[in-house]
């Protein structure tokens, strides 16, 4: 049978045009970040990086040059993309990239007076170069009336004054960070306060706002007020950040002086998610379910902003790299095998072609996840602890008691879950989950219930063949927080295009161009801002 090639020049990982594969471009980014770091926490190289046992064959289908599609596969592609693509990416967030939405990497400068503020520009500002800026409250708007202060003992605070909004991402602290908003004035007290970004309507829109998101306020004492060192290292970094100019008593008003230094800024964005160090912050959370290490941000950050303003090189290394935090072994052992654990366990959901709903995954992955960062000393034990203390868990359940009475022989037990996860085992590998309970004639021992589980879980066979769906589903869950057939789709219609795509390109995400479609997408963005 004949067979067509897609292989259309792309810029890989390192900036440079190349007709490499997904894998390949990872496979070199990984391993430049071992020879600079040594390694870093989150991945290893990309041998590594996909479980071993993931059959050869299918990690040489996916280390390719091209795309190689038998020809009526690609005739069923064209009509698939014809007849679909335009109705189904409409309905689902109008899946484009930012330049054809016209979004606005950049803000133009905005008044201060409102949300969200004044950007404050980006760049180093070190005490010999403070960050100043002058105004005058005078006349401007309360667009806070009071705002939730969770690191001030939890207090409300009132901020019935005429307020101004500056808008800004720290990029890093120097050694005696410090913001500091002074006054002339004998009549006016500034009250200064920050607000955490990074989601809609963080800095209220409208005047006479609350805000629960206050992080620290500071009053003026002799005319400054003073967010100092020691505060400033309790901002996070990486996260936009919202300072207000304030006054706690009602219609007072008057100039100031504000200044900001030993502090990196990040360049202004118009939606959080452009900015390259809050874009790797969130894989971590979205993915991962933990803050980032300092090893692994800087690494990520530092391909994308390795590309300067190349907005075509930002935007290849953007997907690669959210596309690493799915491959990598910390989610291959965590999220990935509670994904397997749940289809070994009980099959799909009913009218479903998928074994686990977002909130059964988020409610269990902490468990597998907790205190794993790849590569940092001893991670390996704690990775097993977490695995077996979850399996120990997992066949306590009511659900899975339920669905496997003790009272099952061990070759029935074995043999359903095999048949749960769609696998026709090989006999070694059903012979030894039967042997986990040794010459018992019944499944009671929790601890052989447990191991068995495992052994389906982590079967060669079934590990391949749940790849890409796990890898479609997790689209979902990381980047939009909902399930495939939740509202807006209200069905599984998506998840089978993304699914049959992702098979049709033999697991290349980059050629089937799933990941840089939901990154893109309107209802991703819409998580974080305009």
């Amino acid at each position: 049978m004949k067979s067509t090639t897609t292989n259309s020049r792309q810029l890989d990982i390192l900036g440079n045009g190349s007709h490499q594969s997904a894998q390949e471009i990872l496979t070199a980014t990984l391993k430049r970040c071992q020879r600079s770091l040594g390694y870093f926490s989150v991945f290893a190289t990309l041998p590594a990086l996909v479980l071993s046992n993931i059959h050869e064959a299918r990690m040489e289908d996916i280390k390719r040059t091209g795309a190689t599609v038998p020809e009526g596969t690609a005739r069923s592609s064209e009509r698939l993309n014809a007849v679909k693509t335009s109705e189904l990416l409409k309905r689902q967030s109008k899946f484009r990239l930012p330049h054809q939405n016209n979004f606005d990497i950049v803000p133009a400068l905005g008044d201060n007076d409102d949300c969200p503020g004044r950007p404050i520009a980006g760049g180093s500002y070190p005490a010999a170069a403070p960050y100043v800026a002058v105004g005058d409250t005078t006349g401007a708007n309360n667009t806070v009336k009071a705002f939730y202060c969770y690191y001030c003992f939890y207090l409300t605070v009132d901020t019935p004054g005429p307020d101004h909004v500056y808008s800004f991402i720290l990029n890093d602290l120097g050694p005696n960070p410090k913001i500091e908003v002074s006054t002339a004035s004998a009549t006016f007290s500034p009250l200064i306060y920050v607000l955490e970004g990074g989601f809609p309507e963080a800095c209220p829109a409208s005047t006479g706002g609350f805000a629960g998101n206050g992080l620290m306020f500071r009053e003026t004492t002799s005319r400054v007020a003073t967010i100092n060192s020691q505060a400033m290292r309790r901002l996070p970094l990486n996260v936009p950040l919202y300072l207000l100019v304030d006054s706690q008593i009602r219609d007072a008003a008057g100039s100031y002086t504000l200044k900001m230094e030993d502090v990196t800024i990040s360049q202004p964005v118009t939606n959080a998610i452009d900015d390259p160090g809050f874009f790797v912050r969130q894989h971590y959370l979205d993915f991962l379910g933990r803050y980032p290490d300092e090893d692994g941000l800087r690494f990520w950050m530092n391909e994308i902003t390795s590309c300067g303003g190349d907005q075509s090189c930002i935007e290849v290394k953007r997907i690669n790299d959210s596309g690493a935090f799915f491959l990598s072994i910390e989610f291959q052992e965590t999220g990935y095998l509670l994904y397997r654990a749940y289809k070994a366990a009980y099959g799909n959901l009913p009218d479903a072609p998928v074994p686990i709903k977002l909130n059964e995954f988020w409610g269990d992955r902490w468990r597998l996840q907790q205190g794993v960062i790849v590569n940092q000393p001893g991670w390996q034990q704690v990775l097993e602890n977490n695995k077996q203390a979850f399996l120990n868990y997992f066949v306590q359940t009511p659900r899975f008691n339920s669905a496997y009475p003790t009272s099952m022989t061990p070759s029935e037990f074995v043999d359903r879950l095999f048949a749960n996860g769609g696998v026709t085992p090989v006999s070694t590998d059903r012979s030894a989950a039967v042997a986990e309970f040794s010459s018992a004639s019944n499944t009671a021992d929790v601890g052989a219930r447990a191991r068995a589980l495992r052994r389906v879980a982590e079967n060669p066979t079934l590990t391949a063949q749940e790849f890409n769906r796990a890898f479609v589903l997790m689209q979902y869950f990381g980047y939009l927080h909902r399930n495939p057939n939740d509202a807006p789709d209200g069905n599984f219609e998506g998840y089978n295009f993304w699914l049959n795509k992702l098979n049709q390109f033999n697991g290349d995400f980059v050629g089937a161009e799933m990941v840089k479609a939901f990154l893109s997408s309107i209802e991703y963005r819409q998580r974080f801002g305009p």
